[in-house]
């Protein structure tokens, strides 16, 4: 049987948070590997450029965790992040102003989301990298379809 060549968006956002946060923000080359086949297995491929932005998103997660981490339901915490990443650039089909980015900030505090200015600084990552992701064009062209799929429907 044939991979597909993406899957969803926010399956991905999710198995990083989850992985981040179960790794407590530390891995070795073990984990990364282990965390790429994980994300084969979900039926994505992961080719040199997925990869680099995948390590990216990590890392921006990694550092949000670290300067969190302290915090009362990290673990929620990072659930939500993802979430509340995947609905707005959703939302926002990956692009946003100034104003989108301070709803986005409302939004996590809302929510719990504890905000200093190093927390908002790596949120900024978090959701610069996974608006990368989401341009990436195998998932441009996944996301384009599905919602033309959606509105034969509706018709």
């Amino acid at each position: 049987m044939a991979k597909k060549t993406m899957g969803q968006f926010d399956d991905i956002i999710e198995a990083a948070a989850k992985f981040v946060e179960q790794q407590k923000g530390v891995w070795d080359h073990s984990a990364w590997t282990e965390f790429l086949s994980g994300i084969g297995k979900m039926g994505f491929d992961v080719d040199g450029e997925m990869k680099e932005y995948l390590g990216s998103l990590l890392e921006s997660m990694k550092n949000y965790y670290s300067a969190a981490s302290a915090t009362d339901g990290i673990t929620s915490a990072m659930k939500g992040i993802a979430e509340n990443t995947v609905s707005f650039i959703n939302k926002t089909k990956g692009s946003w102003d100034h104003s989108g980015w301070e709803t986005y900030l409302k939004t996590m505090q809302k929510k719990g989301t504890e905000l200093s200015d190093e927390t908002v600084k790596y949120l900024g990552s978090v959701l610069e990298t996974s608006k990368e992701l989401y341009h990436l064009p195998t998932f441009a062209s996944k996301m384009m379809s599905k919602g033309l799929a959606k509105k034969s429907k509706e018709a």
